[in-house]
């Protein structure tokens, strides 16, 4: 382990450490900057938190829970001499814009580019229950009928059972002012998989699990890191919070809808064709109604908070996370890491 950082008297400095090229900080100067003290926890977590906060991790592994929602981190939590560690890139891109919602004042949102994926040749997943460009196109109107209710301007990708290339679709957001961008699919896997998971794009320089090649091009990032997970936490602990479904996570891919985009964007992954169960919700006008519901107040409560007003908190049983459009620097003391 390779000291890069001076620790300090003033508890707003950091120790950074590369570990085989990574930067990480010690979690005990995570707990103590925040003001967190030791929780109980699930078996084989590790739970801190204050007040309505707690966030919860195991060591070796990328889980990372705020108030029981799930987040994958870039890099696991490491151990090393003696002490737990998790990289500076995952406080700077995920832990701390979570933790410390700022508003980012980047003027209001008045439009959402609905991205119903797949369509006309391409069935996207398809199984005995369900076709997956269908349930895309039927939640994407459903959800654009409710944002059109609640005063936005909605642009679809696509209304009809029509093919568009992933280019065209980020062209139509890309040249739409004022937008955010979510694109709505539905996921394939065995019989037993099920559960929502939403991604954004994987910070500059980190790899990804869902990344198709390693050029170099393939780890830029893009400047809208800390709107995207704002987003995405906003449409995706509503979406768990109410359908009751798996939490699968708040994840970082390199999917190409999200690499070139220029807006605040999202890939929402509404639940797996291939459950027998989840598949009959899925295509159930029943479901698709609940599901487009916690969509929409997701991308309202998430537009609510760009738009220079109070942060407050939404409570539930199972917790609540703070939602808002998020800073984009570092954490007093401790250095930037990858370049955006």
């Amino acid at each position: 382990m390779v000291p890069v950082g001076e620790l300090r008297a003033a508890p707003s400095k950091w120790d950074v450490f590369s570990v085989r090229g990574v930067d990480y900080v010690r979690l005990n100067d995570v707990w103590n900057f925040y003001g967190f003290t030791k929780r109980v926890g699930r078996s084989g977590f590790i739970s801190y938190g204050a007040g309505d906060r707690t966030v919860s991790l195991r060591p070796s592994r990328q889980d990372f829970y705020v108030n029981n929602y799930r987040y994958i981190l870039s890099y696991p939590v490491i151990l090393e001499d003696g002490s737990l560690l998790i990289s500076t890139i995952d406080m700077n891109k995920l832990v701390d814009p979570v933790l410390r919602p700022r508003l980012a004042g980047s003027g209001k949102i008045t439009t959402v580019v609905l991205d119903p994926g797949h369509g006309g040749h391409d069935a996207g997943a398809v199984s005995p229950f369900a076709r997956e460009k269908d349930c895309n196109l039927a939640l994407g109107l459903k959800v654009r009928r409710r944002l059109e209710s609640a005063g936005f301007k909605v642009v679809m990708t696509r209304d009809k059972d029509f093919f568009l290339t992933l280019g065209e679709r980020v062209a139509i957001a890309n040249r739409t002012p004022n937008c955010i961008f979510v694109s709505l699919h539905h996921n394939s896997g065995s019989r037993a998989a099920s559960g929502i998971e939403t991604f954004t794009l994987a910070p500059h320089g980190t790899t990804s699990p869902f990344a198709r090649t390693r050029r170099t091009e393939d780890l830029a990032g893009n400047n809208q890191d800390s709107e995207n997970i704002a987003l995405a936490t906003a449409v995706h602990s509503h979406s768990i919070k109410k359908t009751g479904a798996v939490d699968r996570g708040i994840q970082r891919a390199r999917f190409s809808v999200l690499c070139t985009i220029k807006r605040p964007a999202i890939l929402f992954e509404g639940g797996f064709v291939t459950n027998p169960q989840e598949g009959a919700k899925i295509s159930s006008d029943r479901y698709q109604d609940m599901l487009a519901q916690c969509i929409c107040e997701g991308i309202m409560r998430y537009t609510y908070n760009t738009c220079n007003r109070p942060i407050t908190q939404r409570r539930s049983g199972s917790g609540s996370v703070r939602v808002g459009s998020l800073h984009s620097g570092s954490i007093p003391g401790m250095r930037a890491t990858s370049p955006r």
